[in-house]
């Protein structure tokens, strides 16, 4: 008898583990089609605990090495668009470019609030690629975010990264929609004007009257499913207007993101995977539970002559 236990035991096992490799193949994939949804999550949590952190920082800086660095901006947007800033008075030397806005040496001079893209990243100096892969780069040549007279900022991120999302949800931004650069704990809003896609070539950083801030980020061409192009050969610039107006925190919090700042051409091939795999795996669990079944009622009559 206890052979016979033994023998029985051994084959049940070896059944499991007939039944193993599937489960197994299974698991990765959707391990394998998850990754990129699960790296940008945790690339998006530690991004928010940095902004919270440099948060902290923004507001432990002196009042008067505040006014200095805020003053010095003011006075860099005012050479860059030709015009007299009258809080950038008390100037008389102009900092270079990567000392603007700096703390301490930092290469981070503040932080983008996006709602309806469910952006909350940093906003480097430059848009070399170390800066655009970590975050959001402002390009040198075009004012700070601290606004004046005649000021246009250009903040760049990426789109279609597989390991995270940048500036992929900004496709979903239309006019009214509003978004915030914050720089030594002040919070600069700019609300939706336009968008327009045009060639790399034909992005006009000029300064222009007004108070205002363009996002950019790479498209394809525009089709009729797609107005703001795709996530794919970015042979084109989605750039988003947007013009100064009052930062209401009510209104940023009441903004939920939209539904394309998560499912888009970046992620969607994943999430489809993920989702065949899942219905694959509970076909599979199903029919195994269907075969157990059927043959449950032969054995327990057997045992009962």
């Amino acid at each position: 008898m206890a052979g016979r236990d033994a023998h029985n035991a051994t084959s049940k096992n070896g059944r499991r583990r007939r039944l193993s490799p599937p489960v197994l193949l299974i698991a990765l994939g959707i391990i394998m089609c998850m990754a990129p949804i699960a790296t940008d999550l945790f690339f998006r949590i530690a991004s928010r605990n940095e902004v919270n952190s440099m948060s902290s920082t923004a507001e432990a800086v002196d009042s008067a090495e505040k006014q200095q660095l805020l003053a010095q901006a003011r006075a860099y947007n005012a050479r860059l668009g030709g015009y007299e800033d009258p809080e950038a008075a008390g100037v008389t030397e102009i900092l270079p470019y990567n000392s603007q806005l700096s703390v301490d040496g930092s290469e981070i001079m503040g932080w983008i609030e996006i709602p309806r893209a469910d952006v909350v990243m940093k906003v480097y100096h430059g848009i070399g690629e170390p800066a655009l892969s970590a975050g959001v780069g402002h390009q040198p040549e075009t004012s700070l975010p601290v606004g004046g007279a005649r000021s246009h900022c250009y903040l760049t991120g990426h789109s279609g990264l597989q390991q995270h999302r940048i500036f992929d949800g900004i496709r979903a931004l239309e006019e009214g929609d509003v978004f915030a650069i914050h720089i030594l704990g002040d919070a600069y809003a700019y609300r939706v004007t336009s968008w327009e896609i045009v060639d790399p070539t034909e992005v006009d950083v000029t300064p222009q009257d007004g108070d205002m801030c363009t996002l950019v980020t790479c498209t394809t061409t525009p089709d009729k499913w797609n107005p703001k192009g795709r996530i794919g050969i970015n042979d084109k610039r989605l750039l988003v207007h947007g013009v100064r107006c009052e930062y209401d925190p009510e209104e940023f919090e009441q903004t939920k993101p939209d539904v394309s700042a998560y499912v888009n051409d970046n992620t969607r091939p994943a999430l489809i995977g993920t989702g065949l795999l899942v219905a694959f795996a509970a076909i599979l669990a199903l029919g195994k539970y269907v075969h157990t079944k059927r043959r449950a009622p032969l054995g327990h009559h057997g045992a009962q002559r």
